[in-house]
């Protein structure tokens, strides 16, 4: 019994060491799982710690940051404001103030053989107005004369040319001032580069269109108080050209050498007359400036006034000329005057602007599509778009284009002033030719500053596009050009009028148009003589000015509308040059489906 007790007590007593034992392990482990939180705390409250001095570290450089960056985005938003105010004034032409200086002056009139004692006549404009013409009629010479300044199909002036007067009793001196608007003289610059600022009176003439250049021109003369007469050249040849366009003059097309009904050549003339001088009018009054009036003359004419000859049906010739005289010798003191304030002005120019530079202005896809909305444009046609200088003939190339003489019914308007003043479409009247043409408003005009004739007149939307030059490739036709590749858009270099003015070339090789006795096979021999010669130059000056302008060459298509009108029909003449040509390198182009998605 006493046994059994013991073990009892032993077995007991080792169980109670067993759960002593356990105890102590399992305090054990809660200590050591309390440290651990315990260095868990201090460590997340050290981290914290460290956590929040960067924090307010990242706050303060933040707020630096902020501040920064305000700094920086006001200097950015005067920067944009200045750049949009000098583009703004490029793209409503507003030009730098250019005064010559003292040495400017003096330099000038050395350099143009300025002479106290004389007056001195500048005679200016764009090129190909016949400029050129005009200083040897006021002179007393036909363009063939010994002595004459030199003519011809491109721009033969390169520099001022000087032609003293032949006639004893007139102290005068004519400068044939080069033609503005071509790639050698850009026409914002063009009164100041030229040194027109030193004369004594000034001859603004144009041939077709009034346009900003003869504008800057007018408005310079009036800022250094140089007198000017607005003269229209080429009087008769625009009186034919209207009379042939009239309702009423029946002549056969076919005929080209009918005589014009009289009475339709006086409606020409009394038209030719009151539009000019309306559109004058009209262009003075948009410039704000004083209104003055157009002389209308022709140089066979004005070369008869002068020669003190009979002359028949003149129109301002005897006016221009006697005005003139007046004005020599009432302004010779004055003239001085206004040389003395020119030298005591301080020039004032952004060099941006004094080196041509304008902002390049990209359509966006919103730009795009709303222009294409505007103008038309559909799928599964040929959009052509004919564009170029005012008064180049680009509305009687759309017609021709589309078999249509100006006269015709359905003909986009032509006439004396630009008639185009906004992009006006005609789909081709032939129901098999899927084609539409563009015609585009003149560039160069007060409405349509050159430089942004591209992208203004929506151009970027067609798909090949024709640019049309009649006297001079200018710097106009270059930038339609250059936009042309940016855009990967084909394009088509014609020159119209070419019958006028292979005509013009062989009246200046010799022959008079009053001649009845000229001799005809004289004349033809002239004329085969002179269209080489039209041919020869006008390839040349277009290969020359592509070249300088760093565009790849490309072939100029001379044309006149008339027998562009008949190749359309089918018909041949004897008198075409690249008319047939024209034709099948642009269908041959339309044909090729490749060309409709370059632009879209």
């Amino acid at each position: 019994m006493y046994e059994q007790e013991l073990h009892g007590a032993r077995v007991a007593q080792t169980n109670s060491e067993g759960d002593r034992k356990r105890v102590e392990a399992e305090r054990q482990q809660i200590e050591e799982r309390r440290k651990e939180a315990e260095d868990r705390v201090a460590k997340a409250v050290q981290e914290r710690t460290r956590a929040d001095d960067e924090a307010r570290g990242a706050i303060s450089q933040r707020d630096d940051a902020v501040l920064f960056r305000q700094d920086a985005e006001a200097v950015a938003l005067y920067a944009r404001n200045q750049l949009e105010v000098a583009e703004n004034n490029l793209r409503e032409g507003v030009r730098p103030v250019v005064w010559p200086t003292l040495e400017e002056l003096s330099a000038a009139k050395e350099r143009l053989g300025y002479e106290e004692g004389l007056f001195h006549f500048a005679i200016a404009g764009i090129a190909g107005s016949g400029k050129s013409s005009l200083a040897n009629a006021v002179r007393g010479l036909r363009n063939s004369d010994d002595g004459a300044a030199p003519t011809g199909v491109v721009e033969t002036t390169s520099a001022v040319g000087r032609f003293p007067d032949p006639d004893p009793k007139h102290p005068f001196v004519w400068y044939d001032v080069p033609g503005a608007g071509t790639l050698a003289v850009p026409d914002w610059q063009y009164f100041t580069d030229q040194g027109l600022y030193i004369f004594d009176c000034i001859i603004v003439l144009f041939d077709t269109r009034l346009t900003a250049t003869d504008i800057a021109i007018l408005r310079n003369a009036a800022r250094f108080d140089i007198p000017t007469y607005i003269v229209r050249s080429k009087a008769l040849q625009h009186i034919l050209n209207l009379a042939a366009d009239l309702p009423g003059e029946d002549s056969d097309e076919d005929d080209e050498d009918a005589e014009m009904s009289p009475v339709v050549l006086q409606r020409a003339r009394e038209m030719y007359v009151k539009e000019t001088r309306a559109s004058i009018a009209q262009n003075l009054e948009a410039a704000k400036l004083p209104q003055q009036r157009v002389y209308l003359v022709d140089k066979d004419t004005l070369v008869k006034v002068v020669k003190d000859k009979p002359v028949k049906d003149p129109i301002d010739e005897l006016d221009l000329l006697r005005d003139l005289l007046a004005e020599a010798h009432c302004r010779q003191e004055e003239a001085q005057r206004t040389a003395e304030a020119a030298r005591e002005a301080q020039e004032e120019a952004e060099r941006s602007l004094r080196e041509g530079i304008r902002p390049i202005i990209v359509p966006t896809q919103e730009q795009h599509e709303a222009t294409k909305r505007r103008l038309g444009y559909r799928q599964g046609f040929f959009h052509f778009g004919v564009a170029g200088i005012s008064g180049s003939g680009k509305s009687s190339l759309i017609n021709a284009f589309r078999g249509l003489r100006n006269k015709d019914v359905g003909a986009a308007p032509v006439g004396v002033v630009e008639m185009t003043m906004q992009v006006a479409r005609y789909p081709d009247p032939s129901t098999d030719m899927p084609y539409v043409w563009y015609d585009v408003p003149g560039a160069g005009t007060l409405s349509i500053p050159d430089w942004q004739y591209f992208t203004d007149q929506g151009l970027y939307i067609l798909n090949c596009i024709i640019v049309v030059m009649d006297g001079r490739f200018t710097a106009t036709d270059i930038a339609i050009l250059r936009n042309c590749v940016r855009f990967q858009i084909p394009s088509f270099i014609v020159r119209s009028k070419s019958k006028q003015h292979i005509a013009n070339i062989a009246n200046d090789m010799g022959g008079d148009q009053d001649d009845d006795d000229d001799d005809e096979g004289d004349r033809r021999a002239r004329m085969e003589k002179a269209r080489e010669q039209y041919i020869r130059a006008t390839r040349d000056n277009v290969a020359q000015n592509l070249e300088q302008a760093g565009l790849l060459a490309q072939k100029v298509y001379l044309i006149d509308k008339d027998i562009l009108v008949k190749a359309v029909k089918g018909r041949s003449s004897a008198d075409a040059i690249d008319e047939e040509v024209l034709l099948k390198d642009m269908f041959a182009l339309a044909e090729r489906p490749e060309q409709f998605s370059l632009n879209v």
